[in-house]
């Protein structure tokens, strides 16, 4: 792990002596997350197993001849056949998370093997090279976990063991240093498989706090962001758009300057957060991105992060909505709040500036166009330019208010937007 950081945390989360998780959750987590893994992983096992058997069971009758027989049909297709069970059993929908008991079958039962070849074969120099593989696979290949790993690789040479203590092959003397050998083999394992196993869930549980990290780190950037944007910086591409199409809203509340001038900070605070709160649900509810407020001024568009096939008639309901919701707001001192709104459509560029306060912007003439709108518009008004209106001319309702002087511009004709035609009608 890179992060010493994570490291620390990481080996706080884990019981050193059991090799468990403190947290319950995060055990069953990692159980969850390692059981497929570890089921292909079981299976290579078994493929090695049998594959490695399939050379040993050719030189069994060449190496005892006195037992031809009996070690062709032992290891040539007795092992072989339960080996090829056992593989077959994890493909069972039962096994699947059941197959530690498929890989304690499998080495208890070549540890069986090889304890009877040594008590047949009257001699175990041979066999036991077969038997220590047989625990090098059990502490490196087989994926059981550290406690069932150690036990079972423990198990098996007991096991081994006593068979050849029963057989009476080997001397007193012989037996001790041959379990003396298995022994210091097995402790060579179990620091191994701890070792490994330990890793395997410090890394689990670095990668988790680095998922956490990444996850905070996004909804801390779609807080501030359009959720595409976020994404792609996350991926860390520079956005950047040429937009051929949007359309920008600009709104602000009327006398504000005024309310401030008048209240305390905390109730003109209080005042721009329950209206800029509801600007934020209607903003989502239309499906367009808001793009920043600078004082009382909110700033939303269109076909800018992401397409929106109508644009233009949902920055126009989003409009109605804002301007409807204001009117039913009161200001401190009780009176009636207003809103004033300006829309224009057009082509812009957008993309995000900063390294460290990342702001994602709107620049071109579009924009201009759009905050001349409200900021020549009149209280409770929604002042459109004449391409919006153009476009919207079908379905809504519009006053034309005439050519105005627009700073930048020139004279422009402009209109203000009344309604839906369809709400006007269902009025009636």
């Amino acid at each position: 792990m890179s992060d010493p950081t994570h490291q620390v945390i990481a080996d706080n989360e884990i019981k050193r002596l059991t090799l468990r998780f403190r947290d319950p959750v995060k055990e069953a987590r990692y159980r969850a997350a390692t059981r497929e893994l570890n089921l292909r992983q079981a299976r290579l096992a078994l493929v090695v197993a049998l594959a490695l058997n399939l050379p040993f069971a050719a030189m069994g009758p060449v190496m005892f001849q006195a037992y031809q027989t009996e070690i062709m049909i032992a290891q040539g297709i007795g092992m072989t056949a339960y080996t090829g069970m056992l593989l077959g059993l994890t493909y069972l929908a039962y096994f699947r998370t059941r197959w530690p008991l498929l890989m304690v079958a499998l080495v208890l039962g070549f540890a069986e093997f090889y304890a009877a070849i040594n008590v047949i074969g009257a001699g175990p120099p041979l066999v036991v090279a077969g038997f220590m593989l047989l625990l090098m696979g059990v502490y490196v290949l087989v994926p059981l976990i550290f406690m069932y790993g150690a036990v079972c690789a423990e198990l098996a040479t007991v096991l081994y063991l006593a068979s050849i203590w029963w057989g009476g092959t080997l001397s007193d003397v012989e037996l001790v240093a041959l379990a003396l050998q298995l022994l210091s083999a097995n402790v060579i394992g179990v620091v191994m498989l701890y070792r490994r196993e330990l890793f395997q869930r410090r890394d689990f549980a670095s990668d988790e706090i680095i998922e956490n990290e990444r996850r905070r780190y996004h909804e801390l950037l779609t807080s501030i962001l359009p959720a595409s944007v976020a994404d792609r910086l996350q991926r860390g591409e520079r956005v950047v758009d040429d937009v051929a199409d949007s359309t920008v809203l600009f709104a602000d509340i009327v006398g504000f300057t005024r309310i401030a001038a008048a209240h305390p900070p905390e109730q003109v605070l209080g005042l721009l957060d329950r209206v800029f709160a509801t600007f934020d649900r209607l903003v989502e509810k239309h499906g367009l991105e808001k793009i920043k407020t600078i004082g009382d001024a909110y700033m939303v568009a269109g076909g800018v992060a992401q397409a929106h096939d109508r644009h233009d008639t949902a920055v126009a309901d989003l409009a109605l909505d804002m301007r409807d919701m204001v009117a039913g707001m009161t200001a401190p001192d009780g009176g009636r709040l207003g809103v004033r709104i300006g829309i224009h459509t057009g082509p812009l560029i957008a993309g995000v500036i900063g390294e460290t306060r990342f702001l994602y912007d709107l620049w071109g003439d579009t924009v201009n166009t759009a905050s001349r709108m409200e900021a020549a518009g009149e209280a409770g008004s929604i002042q459109v330019s004449d391409a919006v209106r153009a476009r919207l001319a079908d379905a809504y309702d519009f006053a034309a208010r005439g050519d105005i002087e627009v700073k930048g511009k020139g004279r422009m004709r402009t209109w203000y937007l009344i309604g839906r035609r369809d709400d006007a009608a269902a009025a009636e």
